[in-house]
C-alpha cells in the first residue's frame, strides 16, 4: 500500500506544475479573450484568440500613447485626479506603487541584499530604501523580506552596515526567495 502511494504522489509531484502552469495561461487567455469579445461578437468579427490579439494591441497602443509627450500629460493628470479620489485613490496608489517597483528605471526589488543578523544567521531580502525619512534614521535602510511559498513579507529596517548588496537578477533572487530556497542553480551567494 505505501509504494501505491508513493507511485501516486509522485505523479502527484509531476503533473501538478503542468496542470497549474496550463490552468493559469488558459485563464490568462480567457481573461484577456473575453475583454473585448462583446464588441467584437456585435461586429461580426469575433473568433476565439482574436480578443487575445485586440487586448495586446490596445495595450500596446496605450504604451504608444504613453510614450508621446501630450498624450502623457494627459495621463499625468488623469494620475493625479484619480489619486485624488477617496477610497479609489488609496487602492490606485498601491497598486501603481507596487507595479513601478517592478520598472527597470526604478530601485524596487531590483537589489537583493544579504542581512547580517549575527554571524551566523543572514536574511535575503531587498532593498527598498536608502534615503533618510521619517521612518527610516539616518545610516539605516529599508529591506523588504519576502515570505517564502506566498508573496507576503516583512520591511525590516536595519544600519547599513548589516546589509550587503548582492549580484544577483532580480528574477533569480524572486524565484530563490519565492521556492523557499529549492531552486538548484547557484547564484552565487556567500
Amino acid at each position: 500500500m505505501k509504494h501505491f502511494i508513493g507511485i501516486f504522489l509522485k505523479g502527484l509531484l509531476v503533473l501538478a506544475p503542468i496542470v497549474l502552469t496550463f490552468y493559469i495561461l488558459y485563464k490568462m487567455f480567457s481573461v484577456m479573450d473575453g475583454l473585448f469579445k462583446g464588441v467584437l461578437e456585435s461586429a461580426g468579427l469575433y473568433f476565439p484568440g482574436l480578443g487575445v490579439i485586440v487586448t495586446l494591441a490596445a495595450i500596446f497602443l496605450v504604451g504608444l500613447l504613453a510614450s508621446n509627450w501630450l498624450t502623457n500629460r494627459v495621463l499625468d493628470y488623469l494620475d493625479k485626479v484619480l489619486i485624488k479620489v477617496p477610497l479609489l485613490g488609496n487602492i490606485y496608489g498601491i497598486i501603481k506603487d507596487t507595479v513601478n517597483s517592478f520598472s527597470a528605471n526604478k530601485k524596487g526589488f531590483s537589489r537583493l541584499v544579504m542581512v547580517h543578523m549575527s554571524n551566523e544567521l543572514k536574511l535575503l531580502g531587498f532593498l527598498t530604501n536608502d534615503e533618510e525619512s521619517a521612518f527610516i534614521p539616518k545610516d539605516y535602510v529599508a529591506v523588504y523580506l519576502m515570505q517564502s511559498m506566498q508573496w507576503a513579507g516583512n520591511l525590516i529596517v536595519v544600519p547599513k552596515d548589516q546589509v550587503q548588496l548582492l549580484e544577483v537578477s532580480s528574477e533569480e533572487a524572486l524565484k530563490f526567495i519565492a521556492s523557499a530556497g529549492l531552486l538548484s542553480k547557484k547564484a552565487g551567494i556567500d
